[in-house]
């Protein structure tokens, strides 16, 4: 049986947007560019396998995600989209660029890299979360102030919480697949796979928007791209970090608008 992915769709027009949402996370984390596109296109908020209420899979991979997502685009007949993938979601549109690059119109990657990351940045948050379960949290207070233990910025904790409900024990846990996301973490820092690819570099028209106070995205994004993408252009967002789409919206916004509307 396929795995089942739960998207929203909103807007409306003739242009498919496809939006793939970070890791932890789900298809509200978009939200932003939802609203905003959605009066001129029509926009799918895509729950990654292991996220939100979309299925589980085996095995967490990049590869895997970028699959279901092709299946679920085939289902619904969705050829020639314009596909926005931030963090995580960015290397998943990439790996479905470069398996499937018939189905993508135009392509939006915020802040982050094709390339394998060395760095675990998230094993304090897999240990937040634990902690959470481990502690029989009852209510979101509760799991927040235990989440605190753990990480340092309460608006990561808040991000976090996005994702959390109420068990049939009255417990709190996670919609994300938090077990498997943990044991397969390093198939989520690999690099893009060309195995399945033809034809590379594809010639996709890309947009890469860094955060130029992040760290996921290096000074060198082109050279890093290049055996992926031949019609790449690179934008650097001022006073912005990982999280560029929320902490400089209407930049980003602005760069999206312009560039899908070519």
């Amino acid at each position: 049986m396929a795995e089942q992915l739960n998207v929203k769709t909103s807007g409306e027009g003739d242009s498919n947007v496809v939006l793939l949402h970070g890791l932890f996370g789900s298809g509200n984390n978009l939200g932003q560019i939802a609203r905003d596109l959605k009066e001129d296109h029509l926009v799918h908020s895509v729950d990654l396998p292991d996220h939100g209420r979309s299925d589980w899979l085996q095995w967490a991979s990049i590869q895997g995600y970028a699959r279901c997502v092709a299946a679920w685009m085939d289902d619904h007949q969705l050829t020639n989209c314009c596909v926005i993938g931030h963090s995580l979601g960015g290397k998943v549109a990439m790996q479905l660029a470069v398996n499937r690059p018939q189905l993508i119109r135009r392509l939006v990657i915020l802040d982050i890299s094709p390339m394998a990351y060395t760095v675990r940045r998230h094993d304090h948050i897999f240990a937040g979360l634990n902690a959470v379960k481990a502690a029989g949290a009852t209510t979101r207070a509760d799991a927040r102030e235990v989440l605190l233990a753990h990480i340092d910025e309460p608006w990561v904790a808040d991000f976090l919480l996005t994702s959390a409900y109420t068990d049939r024990s009255g417990l709190i846990d996670w919609r994300f697949n938090l077990a498997q996301l943990e044991a397969d973490y390093g198939q989520m820092l690999s690099g893009i796979e060309v195995q399945e690819a033809r034809g590379l570099p594809c010639q996709i028209p890309s947009l890469v928007v860094r955060g130029a106070d992040s760290g996921y995205v290096p000074k060198t994004t082109k050279q890093d791209f290049a055996h992926l993408f031949g019609a790449l252009n690179v934008v650097t967002v001022k006073n912005a970090g990982h999280w560029l789409h929320q902490e400089q919206t209407e930049t980003v916004l602005s760069l999206i608008r312009r560039f899908i509307a070519l």
